[in-house]
């Protein structure tokens, strides 16, 4: 099964439906100090329905994808300006295994977005294939959420888990160090030099 996570990973967590994930984001945020770390792995995304963004850039026209994606991009800057107002370091490593997916030729839009609006995006391609790793969230040392997308080959959030056991966070801090430190860093957004693997 693709993106799973491990047992050791879910070992004294407790499992959260959507909701309850939400919630648990918004809990843990408000107790962030220092870092935020989002690591993305997979490589399609089953978006909700009425991702109106989404369904332009499906039905060819990109120029119309971009605008809304701004225009939700927009509906973030609240987030922005509280990761400016206290000083968070707020990163998002996104894993890419080439050629891009038709989600990810849509996610580079938004990206690219999110980047001009000053969000810290790390495009890596890992050291071992990308269906080992799975999605999860790291709020400093007190809480991790780790996604729940289920078997694949689409990802699609159902919920996920909530933990705030030392082992299990400091283990997936490692994974996110190294990928930073293992992991090619591309730089899809304004690097042609894997343009012929898109």
């Amino acid at each position: 099964m693709m993106h799973r996570p491990p047992a050791w990973a879910l070992d004294g967590s407790e499992r959260l439906p959507l909701e309850g994930f939400l919630e648990s984001f918004g809990a843990a945020w408000a107790r962030t100090e220092r870092r935020f770390l989002k690591l993305e792995c997979w490589q399609s995304y089953r978006e909700a329905d009425g991702v109106r963004s989404q369904e332009a850039f499906q039905a060819g026209d990109t120029a119309l994808a971009r605008r809304l994606l701004e225009e939700e991009a927009m509906g973030d800057q609240p987030l922005r300006d509280d990761v400016r107002a206290r000083n968070l370091e707020f990163t998002r490593i996104r894993l890419l295994s080439y050629p891009l997916t038709d989600y990810l030729r849509y996610e580079m839009i938004n990206y690219e977005v999110r980047s001009r609006l000053g969000e810290n995006i790390e495009f890596l391609v890992p050291p071992s294939p990308v269906e080992g790793y799975f999605d999860f969230l790291l709020f400093d040392a007190h809480t991790a959420l780790i996604h729940d997308y289920g078997p694949g080959p689409v990802g699609y959030q159902s919920g996920g888990w909530v933990t705030h056991h030392p082992k299990t966070l400091y283990r997936l801090f490692d994974i996110a160090t190294d990928l930073r430190a293992r992991g090619e860093r591309v730089h899809p957004l304004n690097d042609t030099s894997h343009k012929s693997r898109i």
